[in-house]
């Protein structure tokens, strides 16, 4: 009896991860992508095609979204998807302070001596609850700065990044990964006594927190504060005029110190501040006056003079794609220190500064007050729902960031 023809043999596994290496860093590519077959969704879950993938494309993972600042979500509008995060916490007391690699940093509690915060990853639904620094200076009533840091992160040591985020939780949720033994840490500013204090968390074989650090400086130019960006082995709080100061935080010494001034011209200080990346990952600031974006370096001066802002760049707004006048900036705080966002009558756009690449993010009149990007590489979203081109919502089981 005649058979038919065999069906073709498979490329071995290494062939079709070059392949899936070479998809967009996007949640509904992967999602869809995982559903052709076990094999893939296999090879796609795979640690080392994971850290492969993340070498290829992703220095900050790509943006899923925004968070206000009392936890309320706004997906990313612009294909190919954003995710749908459910509330993150049932509490309306909570203050979102910072977002990376897809985890979030939230205040509990801050009154009557006892500090308390979580670190959650809202689309695998999980998050470690633990107390924050205690010291009798400190002031209770006043706000508090945070900040997450992978030890693992590209933009403090230029290797390539296995994110040790989940090592974070191992502790708590008793598994292991075989991520990097390192966790990662969370770095608070608190004031008190006339002073700012600062303190960042230790590994298991430390206690929960180094000890406090501090630098004299008035109230109100601490609760001035935006959210803390991170350059290098570095924490930077901007404080915008009229105090014009950025308090730094060194996370490998622990010494905290002010840059006392701020980039400005013949006209005065600009419209708009924002702390970016400046040439091979030095201290940079991104400021606005009018339709036009200058770009600055922190350098040092010829024969050990004092560092001062030197202007590399200007940019002419009107004339970016899409950018139609006029055009203002948007207090968007994002884990990627290249990137700024605008916005216009069409929307709100995320301007890349060094590729000059732009996007749509969100619709015009919604980004009202400062809000935190949340970025993660995911194949699928846990608890949240991955948008297939803007259309059906697919419940996710999986996910990698």
């Amino acid at each position: 009896m005649a058979h038919g023809p065999s069906p073709a043999e498979l490329p071995p596994d290494e062939v079709i991860q070059e392949i899936l290496l070479r998809l967009p860093p996007h949640a509904a590519f992967f999602h869809r992508a995982s559903l052709v077959c076990k094999l893939w969704r296999r090879l796609l879950l795979d640690p080392d095609f994971i850290h492969r993938f993340r070498a290829r494309h992703c220095r900050a993972p790509p943006l899923l979204g925004f968070f206000r600042s009392d936890s309320r979500y706004l997906p990313a509008v612009e294909p190919p998807n954003g995710v749908a995060v459910e509330r993150i916490h049932s509490s309306n007391n909570i203050r979102v302070l910072a977002c990376r690699h897809g985890r979030v940093l939230i205040l509990l509690t801050y009154s009557s001596g006892e500090l308390q915060v979580e670190v959650d990853d809202p689309l695998a639904g999980y998050g470690v609850v633990f107390p924050g620094p205690t010291s009798p200076v400190l002031d209770f009533g006043c706000v508090v700065h945070g900040s997450l840091i992978c030890d693992h992160d590209d933009s403090r040591r230029g290797e390539d990044h296995r994110c040790s985020w989940r090592r974070f939780f191992q502790d708590v949720r008793g598994e292991d990964d075989g991520c990097s033994p390192r966790p990662c840490q969370v770095a608070v500013l608190l004031y008190g006594s006339g002073c700012i204090h600062a303190s960042v968390s230790g590994d298991k074989h430390e206690s929960w927190w180094r000890g406090l650090v501090s630098l004299s400086a008035p109230r109100d130019l601490f609760v001035s504060l935006k959210p803390g960006v991170l350059v290098r082995n570095a924490m930077y709080w901007l404080a915008s005029p009229p105090h014009s100061k950025i308090v730094v935080f060194h996370l490998d010494t622990s010494k905290l110190h002010l840059i006392e001034s701020l980039p400005v011209d013949s006209l005065g200080p600009y419209d708009y501040y924002r702390i970016v990346e400046a040439g091979d990952g030095e201290l940079g600031m991104a400021a606005v006056r009018g339709s036009r974006l200058h770009l600055f370096a922190l350098v040092t001066g010829s024969e050990g003079a004092a560092r001062r802002w030197s202007e590399y760049r200007a940019v002419d707004l009107d004339t970016v794609r899409h950018l139609s006048p006029p055009v203002k900036a948007v207090e968007i705080i994002d884990e990627d220190a290249n990137t700024v966002y605008l916005e216009n009558t069409d929307g709100v756009f995320a301007l890349h500064l060094k590729t000059m690449e732009i996007n749509k993010v969100l619709p015009s009149g919604v980004a009202l007050g400062t809000m935190i990007a949340y970025r993660r590489l995911c194949i699928t979203g846990g608890s949240g729902r991955v948008r297939d081109n803007g259309e059906n919502e697919v419940a996710a089981q999986q996910q990698m960031g």
